[in-house]
């Protein structure tokens, strides 16, 4: 009887190598279609990152380019934007940010170009585009999010708004949060102060 019972227990212990084998395989073939499925979603996310600020900054180039309160109107996926041009009535998305002069609150400014200045105003010191991306409540770890901000300060730092540091990092200027900035909308869009 003794002898059965070694002859048995090495061909159980070989039946459950063999299905741990055969279930290592499956599972690596599985996690390879998975990361070639996942390096899809990245490729056509990638894209959509890339058409859709794309469509941004041809609206905003149009709107740049169009002569004072002419509209101009741009499809976006079926529906149309109208960028109106610097001195028109409404700002829009996408419009880009007059020149500073005395006077000038942080009203005049549209979209993310309002968000990204009063971020930059609620800030405790210089913000980086990182910061910048996150105050906003967009995902800073996103390359594309991030370039997105970084260029908003950028033209907000042209048109004498925001002024950057030699390390890249943004901070009001001086004139710009004068008398008539609104601490109240940057208050709101303070990191963790969530945004609307």
């Amino acid at each position: 009887m003794l002898l059965i019972e070694e002859v048995a227990m090495p061909s159980v212990l070989g039946l459950m190598e063999r299905r741990e084998a055969r279930a290592r395989q499956e599972l690596e073939s599985w996690t390879e279609v998975l990361e070639q499925a996942q390096a899809e979603v990245d490729a056509a996310r990638e894209r959509v990152e890339r058409a859709r600020v794309g469509r941004e900054e041809l609206v905003s180039v149009l709107a740049e380019e169009s002569t004072v309160d002419t509209p101009v109107s741009v499809p976006s996926g079926g529906e149309g934007v109208t960028a109106v041009g610097l001195s028109g009535s409404g700002a829009v998305y996408g419009e880009r940010p007059p020149v500073w002069r005395s006077g000038m609150g942080e009203e005049v400014l549209s979209g993310l170009y309002r968000e990204v200045f009063a971020a930059a105003v609620a800030a405790s010191g210089p913000v980086s585009g990182v910061e910048l991306t996150r105050a906003v409540g967009r995902e800073a770890e996103i390359k594309n999010e991030v370039e997105k901000i970084r260029h908003r300060a950028y033209a907000l730092e042209k048109r004498g708004w925001l002024v950057r540091a030699k390390d890249g990092r943004f901070t009001p200027a001086s004139g710009a949060t004068g008398r008539d900035a609104c601490p109240a909308s940057a208050e709101r869009l303070r990191p963790g102060a969530g945004t609307a």
